[in-house]
């Protein structure tokens, strides 16, 4: 069983300018009031019975759900799973000092994670890939990443604190000299999303016109979204990891999922759902030949 900030959230709607000044204090604190009320009702729901327990980034959902499956029919350790966003989780783990796995969207939070003594060891299991997604036949007609500061294009991004895709975004923008024009675009018009997911619903329902999220969210949806691919020079790279809790009482059966997530059968989960396990090629089949300026 798993439990999940996404089930519990609406796709996010265009703000009104006068309500954007104060999101960015009150997303942060929603995020982590959500992710400890997660935390405290999925430890009191199980027991110490009931094998391992990861927080995991719900950008990484679709191919976590594949390899828990496939590790289980494989051990027989249950794996419970909650996904929220990468920082979102970090709070939540911090909090209920539980738990045995931390797989977040971007190494930015392993980082504190380790920094603050929770984790140890990590590793690198696959590559998150940030692209552009558009409306199908890409209406507005975007060509490079400064279109995205244009008033006419209402623009996504994950929150740059609290989501591994939006804190990806912000370092592309920055990269590219047009984050505070992109930004005070998605404030004036936008979404600021609290996971990945949420990102790719309001694109899908064309509550905005573009997003800066991963490949493979973009990917179950490409028949109704199109991807406009980041030059490599332009883009960064995110790395997706995983690593032990410190206070794990299963440390032995984490380590099996450790091994288990490195093997070619996890590989397979990735891929299959459209993540990277490899940086070549960079653009994938199902990009289509569209790359921007």
């Amino acid at each position: 069983m798993h439990t999940s900030a996404d089930d519990i959230q609406a796709p996010p709607r265009p703000r009104r300018r006068g309500l954007l000044r104060r999101r960015s204090s009150w997303v942060l604190l929603t995020a982590v009031v959500v992710g400890l009320a997660c935390a405290v009702l999925s430890f009191r729901e199980g027991g110490a019975d009931e094998g391992l327990f990861v927080y995991c980034g719900s950008g990484i959902r679709p191919a976590m759900e594949a390899m828990r499956s496939e590790f289980t029919a494989a051990t027989g350790i249950p794996v419970r799973v909650t996904y929220a966003g990468s920082g979102c989780l970090l709070s939540m783990l911090t909090f209920a000092r539980s738990g045995d796995l931390y797989m977040p969207g971007e190494r930015y939070y392993v980082d504190q994670a380790i920094a603050d003594g929770h984790l140890h060891d990590p590793v690198q299991i696959a590559y998150f890939v940030a692209v552009v997604g558009v409306q199908k036949g890409n209406p507005k007609g975007i060509r490079s990443l400064a279109d995205l500061a244009r008033s006419d294009v209402r623009v996504g991004i994950g929150h740059p604190e609290t989501v591994a895709c939006g804190l990806a975004a912000r370092r592309i923008l920055e990269k590219a000299g047009v984050w505070e024009a992109v930004k005070a675009n998605v404030d004036a018009q936008g979404a600021c999303t609290g996971t990945a997911m949420e990102l790719t619903n309001a694109l899908a329902l064309n509550a905005i016109d573009a997003a800066i999220n991963w490949d493979a969210m973009i990917f179950p949806m490409r028949d109704r979204l199109d991807i406009l691919t980041i030059p490599l020079e332009q883009n960064v790279e995110v790395p997706i990891p995983l690593g032990v809790l410190t206070w794990s009482t299963r440390q032995r059966e984490a380590e099996r999922f450790i091994e288990f997530a490195l093997s070619a059968d996890a590989k397979r989960c990735f891929e299959t759902h459209g993540y990277h396990t490899a940086m070549e090629p960079y653009v994938l089949p199902y990009y289509g030949t569209a790359v921007l300026e």
